[in-house]
């Protein structure tokens, strides 16, 4: 199987002196499921913008789809970032003037693309999957916590991108919605999209999928 990405030798340093991440390799195919872990500061969150297109390496190689990241043009891939990367954050990034449902659907105003039938029907199968069907009309800043969440999640999957990037993605869910977000997961893990997955919680289940312990600048896959 082609791998989705393929990382080796890759290695980030902010000074030029010391290296956040040193020698890290990691490998994802279509499909399947990483979830990484690690203590606050580790390095998690330079993973993922780095993975995510969103930040450059310092050394190493990157494989993108089989095309190569080149580090110091990491600006030029925004075509890639808008339609084949989805991204959840810990801080959700809404836009609280708006609605639930321009949120959610934010990454196609955002590009000027057509909103066809189709994307409302997934806009529609999302927000029930999430349980967000009945605020899509309330205005984001009139949301709690966890239904921001929710509602950056769905934006985030929208697209049905390549890869889907989660930081802490039911850090502020209760026990019923973190289950109703990794159910949302595995489907579309199902429908080919792959997922990676930070958090502090291990109790966490996404069904077959690949562990990670972020330390000391590197991947160790737990057993």
């Amino acid at each position: 199987m082609s791998e989705l990405i393929d990382i080796s030798g890759l290695g980030k340093s902010y000074d030029g002196k010391r290296f956040v991440l040193k020698e890290l390799s990691f490998r994802l195919g279509a499909g399947q499921t990483a979830v990484i872990y690690g203590e606050s500061g580790c390095g998690k969150s330079t993973l993922l913008n780095i993975i995510g297109l969103l930040d450059s390496a310092t050394e190493g190689e990157y494989l993108f789809c089989g095309r190569r990241v080149n580090r110091r043009r990491v600006n030029s891939y925004s075509g890639i970032r808008a339609n084949d990367i989805g991204f959840v954050f810990q801080a959700y990034c809404l836009i609280e003037a708006l609605s639930v449902r321009d949120n959610v659907l934010m990454p196609y105003l955002y590009n000027g693309q057509r909103l066809t039938k189709e994307v409302y029907s997934e806009l529609d199968s999302l927000s029930e999957r999430l349980g967000i069907a009945s605020l899509l009309d309330k205005k984001a800043a009139l949301l709690s916590g966890g239904e921001k969440q929710r509602a950056a999640i769905a934006r985030a999957m929208i697209k049905k991108p390549a890869l889907l990037i989660a930081d802490e993605p039911t850090g502020n869910l209760d026990e019923g919605n973190s289950r109703l977000v990794t159910e949302a997961f595995r489907s579309v893990a199902e429908e080919g999209t792959a997922l990676i997955v930070v958090t502090h919680n291990r109790g966490l289940k996404f069904g077959d999928c690949a562990s990670y312990r972020l330390s000391e600048g590197r991947l160790h896959r737990c057993e």
